[in-house]
């Protein structure tokens, strides 16, 4: 038996080795060291957001086991079972920091909602404009409707190949307009979520 365990070594050893350069990079031509963007993943637009739609994969993950795997990440965030790092909008994120367990807890209980500015009212009898209180939306995971990608970019054999660096969830809120105010949308993000080991501190 020991006898063919040597050969097999070595074909995961070269296996392995033709993945990087000389060098212990990746191989390939790097395109972008760095790049930012936001995937969404709910698509309302959608008549059916299953499988069974043949669009189904536009801007979305498959219902209901895309909400299902978004809802039991969210759990395992705010419940303290997977690691979070902290988020600096303006970050260049050669490195990423853990959170301690304490600002984890701390920030779901005092800091996961958001106030949104209501537009004014108009009031046809009075002919003026009321103005409208504030609204405290929570950070939950049914606002999750995008996932922010930090990646790297190399072109491999005439393709591109990523390297995904972190992940974060984005919170959408669509806020609608009225006779005053444009409706908008509102993201934000307090955390990421997953990190390669190379970014960690």
């Amino acid at each position: 038996m020991k006898r063919f365990l040597f050969p097999i070594f070595i074909i995961a050893l070269a296996l392995f080795s033709s993945c990087k350069n000389n060098s212990g990079e990746p191989k390939g031509d790097v395109i972008t060291k760095k790049i930012l963007y936001d995937v969404p993943i709910v698509n309302f637009e959608l008549s059916d957001r299953s499988e069974k739609d043949p669009n189904w994969f536009w801007e979305n993950l498959p219902y209901p086991d895309g909400d299902r795997y978004i809802d039991n990440l969210y759990e395992k965030a705010s419940s303290g079972k997977i690691s979070l790092y902290y988020y600096d909008m303006e970050g260049d994120y050669e490195h990423l920091e853990k959170m301690s367990k304490a600002d984890v807890k701390k920030m779901f209980e005092e800091e996961m909602t958001v106030t949104i500015t209501v537009p004014d009212i108009y009031d046809a009898e009075t002919d003026s404009y009321m103005p409208m209180p504030n609204v405290e939306l929570p950070l939950d995971s049914q606002h999750i409707q995008k996932l922010r990608f930090l990646e790297e970019w190399r072109e491999v054999d005439g393709m591109i190949e990523k390297t995904v660096l972190a992940v974060a969830p984005v919170f959408v809120f669509n806020i609608a307009g009225n006779e005053t105010q444009e409706g908008f949308t509102y993201n934000t993000v307090k955390f990421w979520i997953m990190a390669n080991d190379r970014l960690v501190k």
